[in-house]
């Protein structure tokens, strides 16, 4: 028996990670993979999308720099990162 074989082709959404932070993130500025530092704002309902994979975050407080970590997330992860100072 012969066939013919038809393909569809398989959307899937794109895949991604978030970063979430809280605790004390007055005066605080992040910067991911050397990036460009941005202002954050807190809990888990403020999460920022990254891809997943490894990353470089570092955290600065009044452009001094209190966490520096680097991560690994995995698709669909959100990560809390917990700011002290």
């Amino acid at each position: 028996m012969s066939g013919c074989g038809y393909k569809e082709g398989v959307a899937t959404a794109t895949q991604k990670s978030y970063l979430y932070f809280t605790g004390n993130i007055n005066h605080t500025m992040v910067s991911v993979d050397n990036g460009e530092k941005f202002s954050i704002k807190s809990g888990k309902e403020n999460q920022y999308s990254v891809s997943p994979g490894k990353h470089l975050v570092e955290v600065y407080k009044n452009n001094n720099l209190i966490i520096k970590r680097e991560i690994f997330l995995s698709d669909g992860i959100a990560k809390e990162i917990e700011v002290q100072e």
